[in-house]
């Protein structure tokens, strides 16, 4: 569920902050959220941030403050074992390459992909069937 304080984006940017991290979902399994706008404390404030979710343990938040050039993925207990350092670190690289022009959402579109496609479950036929 993305949570975007209300004055920082647009509706259609809203819609598509909101389709961009249930397309991540479908292919991870993970939950993903996205903050957007000033939090406290750098890493501890956004690790506050994802205890305060539904589902901290399977989460992935990506915080970004534009105003404060702030960006921090935060992964849960059970989201850091298919999206480990290395995973997030490229993430971070995509997002930070669009946030220097200016693009928050084109930025929030590549990581979320990354993100999205380096924690793509497995599928096992006989227990993802119905």
């Amino acid at each position: 569920m993305a949570q975007v304080p209300a004055g920082d984006l647009k509706p259609a940017q809203r819609a598509e902050l909101q389709r961009l991290l249930e397309h991540a979902e479908q292919q991870s399994g993970l939950t993903f959220s996205a903050y957007l706008g000033a939090w406290s404390g750098g890493r501890a404030g956004a690790e506050a941030l994802l205890e305060r979710l539904a589902d901290p343990d399977r989460t992935v938040l990506v915080a970004v403050d534009p105003a404060g050039r702030e960006l921090e993925i935060v992964t849960g207990r059970l989201a850091r074992i298919p999206l480990d350092d290395r995973a997030c670190g490229l993430a971070a690289l995509s997002m930070t390459s669009s946030f220097t022009t200016g693009d928050i959402m084109g930025g929030l579109r590549d990581g979320l992909s990354v993100l999205g496609e380096q924690a793509r479950r497995m599928r096992v036929e006989y227990l993802d069937q119905p």
